[in-house]
């Protein structure tokens, strides 16, 4: 197996494969259509909230980056970006190949592909029960840096998650959201001239197994959890979306209307042919 790197380049595999080719991620996308960044009462600002159920990793990250690239050139409003992923390995930045422990064979019989990303952190899963949001904000706008952002991050899922009665915590030097001594929920952002990408992985009701497959954030046999783990079963993932938006949206102090893609994508297209 050779692992694909979103570092500059996007990757288009073929789905049923472990292969990987380079393709140009297109350019000069204009938003202008799609809402700005607008104040509403009490200094609320308002944006997208685009839920692209599941959706393969690579051109989930597509969308992510057109997205963001309309960000920076102040074409479109913050958008908070929901998915969940056919299985995949995913490595940070600081992140290391050796810390997935089995082989390219053993991983292509699994329908595991394995992808290099430009978020931070080491090596995680996604997959099927594990929610991916990607809130897509400018940190000035919000009035944090990075590190009280990704902290933020972690606030969310600590608020969300005691609503189910589940008392989590942070641990110093190990971002995320930890269930006793179980990882239940993963941080990991970017950003990029002030404007952020990526964000936080909950695990709902993935299949835990695949975590022993890895050391999961670099932590050698760390153990991990999930909702339905904990509880006994899992809420419906529409459940799940609807309190994380209310708590992101009051943590940002923010409001989104919903967007669908192919919505999202005539604005794009419309932009296109009237530069």
């Amino acid at each position: 197996m050779r692992r694909g790197s979103l570092s500059g380049v996007g990757i288009d595999p073929g789905w049923g494969e472990t292969r990987w080719k380079k393709f140009v991620v297109g350019d000069g996308l204009c938003f202008s259509g799609c809402g700005g960044w607008m104040m509403m009462a009490a200094g609320e600002q308002s944006g997208l909230w685009l839920d692209l159920g599941v959706m393969p990793y690579v051109p989930a990250f597509e969308i992510q980056d057109r997205i963001l690239r309309a960000r920076v050139e102040g074409r479109l409003a913050p958008t908070v970006i929901l998915q969940e992923n056919p299985p995949i390995f995913t490595i940070g930045r600081s992140g290391s190949r050796n810390n997935i422990l089995s082989s390219a064979e053993e991983l292509q019989n699994l329908g595991i592909d394995v992808l290099e990303v430009n978020r931070g952190g080491d090596v995680t899963y996604h997959g099927p029960g594990q929610l991916v949001v990607s809130p897509l904000l400018y940190l000035g706008d919000v009035g944090l840096n990075a590190n009280q952002y990704l902290h933020r991050l972690e606030d969310v899922l600590i608020e969300f998650l005691a609503h189910y009665d589940i008392l989590t915590h942070k641990k110093e030097d190990y971002p995320g959201v930890w269930y006793g001594e179980s990882k239940i929920a993963s941080v990991g952002i970017a950003v990029k001239h002030g404007f952020t990408f990526h964000g936080l992985s909950l695990n709902v009701d993935p299949n835990l197994d695949a975590f022993n497959l890895i050391n999961p954030c670099g932590v050698r046999m760390m153990p991990v959890s999930s909702i339905r783990q904990i509880l006994g079963q899992a809420p419906p993932m529409g459940e799940v979306k609807t309190g994380l938006k209310e708590i992101l949206e009051k943590s940002f102090d923010m409001e989104t209307r919903n967007i669908s893609w192919p919505d999202l994508l005539k604005h794009l297209e419309r932009d296109l042919c009237n530069p």
